[in-house]
């Protein structure tokens, strides 16, 4: 059985953080411009049957989650400032989806090396598939500038104050 994600299909975010500024030009002036705004993560689970040198029954799970900023007083705000925050997080939301997308696509890579290896083997190459993953991951971000220099049907990441 090849790898199972959980969820199986669309992610509910989860809050990566907070903002408490009043306006949202408060918020701009107030972001780190290397923190990130958002957040997406994968985690395996693993059971199989060792059988001598060779593994079987092998179940592998990914366990995808997103982590979205909050801004509370986005309702409060007049409505261009409304929508430029809601364009914001449909491009970030596309941005951390495409870091989803890069972890479903490598845990059928994974899966076959896991099957390749020996009980012996197994957690090394477990460790070793997740330091390869998030590497991937990582060079996504250094490629797009945490989505402020990639292109989505929302635009990129950068908030622009109305």
């Amino acid at each position: 059985m090849p790898p199972t994600f959980i969820p199986a299909t669309t992610i509910a975010p989860g809050v990566f953080h907070t903002f408490t500024d009043a306006t949202l030009k408060d918020l701009v002036d107030n972001l780190d411009p290397k923190a990130e705004a958002g957040e997406a993560k994968f985690r395996f689970g693993m059971k199989y049957t060792p059988v001598a040198d060779r593994i079987t029954n092998l179940i592998l799970t990914m366990t995808l989650t997103i982590a979205m900023p909050r801004w509370p007083n986005a309702a409060k705000r007049p409505k261009k400032e409304q929508d430029e925050w809601n364009r914001f997080l449909k491009a970030l939301r596309f941005h951390e989806d495409g870091h989803i997308s890069i972890f479903r696509r490598e845990a059928y890579t994974t899966w076959d090396k896991l099957l390749a290896a020996t009980p012996a083997t197994i957690d090394q190459v477990l460790a070793d598939e997740e330091t390869r993953i998030q590497a991937l991951s990582d060079a996504y971000d250094l490629k797009t500038d945490s989505g402020m220099k990639q292109t989505s049907p929302h635009g990129t990441t950068v908030i622009t104050v109305p």
